[in-house]
């Protein structure tokens, strides 16, 4: 239109405007208007601290992994058991990353339990609501990663101790899309990435394109474990609206196919990316020329490895000491390892 209206203006010819057109005009302006400003939002909008951002629908199946379910997904221990619990059975929930491992544990300890029974007991809410529940003693024992500072502030205004037992090893990995030609970064590197110091793949050796660094909330497992083994004491900025996913299956999903393009990266557990959330177009990135392998983690060179906790608060019962002193057995240690995860030692 505005070509139009220049045109008549120079041949000096009275112009008449079709209403049918102007409609159709406003409409276009306004449609464009919305998506340009839609971009502009998601791209430079700061999620606050209450992270209320719609969940992504594409998570693992808990069901799956819940205990003497028929053809569940866990790891039978092929052995009897040096103990087993009939009553007073110790109340289990943890990280999702760690489910599979604690539930296949109640399912080889616990007897006397069926399917649904064992709800009572063995619950998967995700670390930040496992540790409410500890802290507010609805559980017995948690499985996962360390707390978050905020996490151990809640238990010091509880008035209870959180008592933290490394039970494993795990690999905090970092992963890329497939065809990201970018196979190894160093700490400072993924530091500086997160700091948006470093803000496309050129700078580190890969295309030209933007990167987009994805993070999860506040107080999740992942989340905990990105700022305290691998910022430390660098400031993590809030990420963009773009650049966050609520769940943990997202992040690699978003990852694997991020609007087409191989310019993301996220981070995870390695035990989750690679055996319950398997994706074959994405890549673990070795860190320092390390890669995130079980001989790596054994011999503690891979830089981000941490510890995987069984951890109480305040006082225990009989029935959890027992139960987390069997997993420090040999028995329980060999079938952490059955389990997928890596021995304390």
């Amino acid at each position: 239109m505005l070509s139009i209206a220049v045109t008549r203006l120079i041949v000096k010819k009275k112009i008449i405007y079709d209403r049918k057109l102007i409609i159709y005009a406003i409409i276009f302006v306004c449609l464009s208007g919305i998506t340009v400003y839609q971009f502009y939002d998601r791209s430079t909008k700061i999620i606050d601290r209450d992270f209320q951002v719609e969940k992504v629908e594409d998570e693992i199946d808990f069901y799956d992994y819940r205990p003497f379910k028929t053809d569940n997904l866990l790891k039978s221990l092929q052995e009897t058991p040096t103990i087993s619990f009939h009553e007073n059975y110790p109340r289990l929930d943890g990280a999702t990353a760690a489910y599979p491992v604690y539930s296949a544990i109640a399912q080889a300890l616990y007897k006397g339990l069926d399917e649904k029974t064992i709800k009572d007991y063995v619950t998967c809410s995700n670390t930040q609501n496992a540790y409410e529940w500890l802290i507010y003693g609805e559980i017995d024992i948690f499985f996962g990663a360390q707390p978050s500072e905020q996490q151990i502030e809640s238990a010091k205004n509880k008035g209870v101790e959180l008592s933290l037992i490394p039970i494993a090893k795990e690999a905090f990995v970092f992963f890329v899309n497939r065809d990201n030609p970018i196979n190894n970064l160093t700490v400072e590197e993924i530091q500086d990435i997160y700091q948006k110091k470093i803000s496309n793949w050129k700078s580190v050796g890969g295309s030209d394109e933007k990167i987009i660094p994805f993070q999860r909330p506040e107080n999740s497992g992942s989340q905990t474990i990105m700022l305290a083994a691998v910022m430390k004491d660098k400031i993590l900025p809030n990420p963009l609206m773009e650049e966050y996913s609520v769940m943990m299956g997202g992040i690699i999903n978003k990852v694997a196919d991020y609007r087409n393009y191989s310019s993301a990266i996220g981070y995870s557990f390695r035990y989750f990316a690679t055996g319950m959330k398997p994706n074959e177009n994405i890549k673990l990135l070795a860190i320092n020329g390390i890669e995130p392998n079980i001989e790596n983690i054994q011999n503690g060179t891979y830089p981000f490895t941490v510890d995987v906790y069984a951890v109480t608060a305040g006082e225990t019962t009989e029935n959890t000491k027992k139960l987390i002193d069997w997993v420090l057995s040999k028995q329980g240690q060999g079938f952490i390892e059955t389990c997928g995860y890596v021995g304390k030692e």
